[in-house]
Formats: structure tokens, sequence, C-alpha cells
């Protein structure tokens, strides 16, 4: 395949911004907006409204003024923007956490991962995103209604994404310990240490398990769990934590509002046998 035959997804191709595009609305007030672009309607904003055809056709990273003279930059959005921007009908893991599960996960193209529970789908566009066209993404998610808004953000960012995508509306303690030759492992869990035995059974050896806890006397139930558990490898345990800074013609410094704690993250592996006589 020559380099100018592939296929870009729309929020991530070059050139002009066309009928149906997602484009997000960035004012001067760090206010973002995210909005479907619609031949002959306008579109209302924060800062005002504009009309979709005085954008159409024209470049993104495009100025345009609203009707009440405000000044908004138009883009074709990131990943990262659309986990912030589009619906949800329960709590995202938010990008920062979500960018690095998927690196200590090791989560890799053409990879079989499994998460639980669905949610809002922030982290499952992430893994549909890392594996590729090659890989697969299974979701347990036990409430119809998560799944239900999960799925829809999925067909807004990209419809093509739901071929590598299989959905379980039922318990991942039960179903999880049926699959085999799961290459990664990601919990969202309340009680991930009861779905321990079940991730150990579908883990490939060496296969890597992440979970997700907001709290730390969840994560130290989960850890003496794992040491307790014969088929993992020692835990590790880390946060992470994101200092932006505001940065115009003014002012260079940390801005007032900093995203501190938002979970604990858990690493595990699953070890292979063990060696004889031991």
């Amino acid at each position: 395949m020559q380099a100018n035959d592939v296929k870009l997804l729309p929020a991530e191709r070059c050139g002009e911004l066309e009928d149906g595009d997602l484009v997000v609305f960035a004012d001067g007030h760090g206010r973002s907006n995210l909005v479907r672009l619609r031949a002959g309607a306008q579109v209302q904003v924060p800062a005002g409204s504009v009309h979709c055809d005085a954008l159409v056709g024209g470049p993104p990273g495009q100025l345009v003024r609203t009707h009440r003279g405000e000044v908004v930059s138009v883009f074709r959005p990131t990943l990262e923007q659309y986990l912030w921007l589009m619906p949800r009908a329960a709590q995202i893991i938010i990008p920062k956490d979500a960018a690095f599960m998927v690196q200590w996960a090791d989560v890799f193209a053409g990879a079989t991962v499994v998460e639980a529970g669905m949610g809002s789908g922030g982290l499952t566009l992430s893994l549909l995103r890392a594996v590729g066209d090659a890989g697969r993404v299974i979701s347990f998610e036990s409430r119809p209604e998560f799944a239900n808004r999960g799925l829809k953000n999925i067909d807004v960012w990209q419809p093509s994404w739901r071929a590598r995508h299989a959905l379980r509306l039922e318990d991942v303690h039960t179903g999880l310990g049926l699959l085999r030759d799961v290459d990664r492992v990601l919990l969202d869990l309340a009680d991930p240490w009861a779905a321990l035995d079940g991730a150990a059974q579908a883990l490939v050896p060496g296969g890597v398990l992440v979970a997700y806890l907001p709290g730390i006397r969840q994560v130290d139930q989960l850890v003496l769990a794992v040491l307790d558990h014969a088929m993992l490898s020692s835990p590790e345990v880390v946060e992470t934590n994101l200092r932006p800074w505001r940065a115009d013609r003014v002012r260079l410094r940390p801005e007032s509002r900093v995203i501190g704690h938002t979970g604990f993250l858990i690493r595990t592996r699953r070890l292979g046998r063990p060696p004889p006589g031991t």
C-alpha cells in the first residue's frame, strides 16, 4: 500500500472540512464545544451562532466570527478532546489515566483486549485505536444503558471500529473465565479481586492485567489478593497527576485548578507454570 492510499479516519484526516464532519469550536474564554457540521444549518455555541456553510470547504484551524462578533477557531477534534466532550451515561476514565493505562498495559496492534466495565466508552475508544484493524476489544458491561451510550459514542467517533469490538452484556465475574488467549485485561470495577481467577484463566502466559481503583482501601484489598494468587506476578501500584499551565502573553504559571488524584492503577502479569518440584 502506498502512503497516499492510506485511508484516514474522519477526525484524523487532513484537508478541507466537509459536510457531516465533527468539529470543535474553541473561543477566547477557554470554552470548547463539539459540533457536527451540517450544510445549510447554523450551529449555536456560547460565543454565538455560526453558519456551517461558512466553514464547509475551508481548512481546519480556520478562524470565524460569530453573530456576536466573537472570534472562534474550528478544528477537527483529537480523540482526547472527544473523550472530554462526548455525552456520558457514567463517569469515564479520563484521558490522562486512559492514555497511561494503554501504555502501561502494553496494548499493541493486533492484541485481544478485555475491558470491564465499558461505561460511556472512554477507555474503549482508546483501546480500539490501539489494537488496530487486526485487534479485538471485548467489553463486559452489565448495565444496558451504559452499553448503549458507549456504543453511540463509538459510532459518532468512528463507526468502522465496531467491527473490532464485541460487547457482552453480562457479569464479567462469570464470563471472563470462559475466554482464552486474551493478551490484556483492563478492569474498572468496584471489586476487581473477584475477577482475578477469571483473568488468570483468560490471559496468555505473560499477559498483562491493569485495574483502575479510586480508593486506597480497595487498592490494599486487590494487592493482597494478587499476592495470594499463584498465577499472578507481584503487583505494581501507581497514580498519575496532570498539572496544566496557563500560557498567554501575560502569564506563564500553573493553573489554579489542577487535576490531581483521580484513581490508582495496579498492574500484574500472568505467570507461566512453576518449575518441577516447586
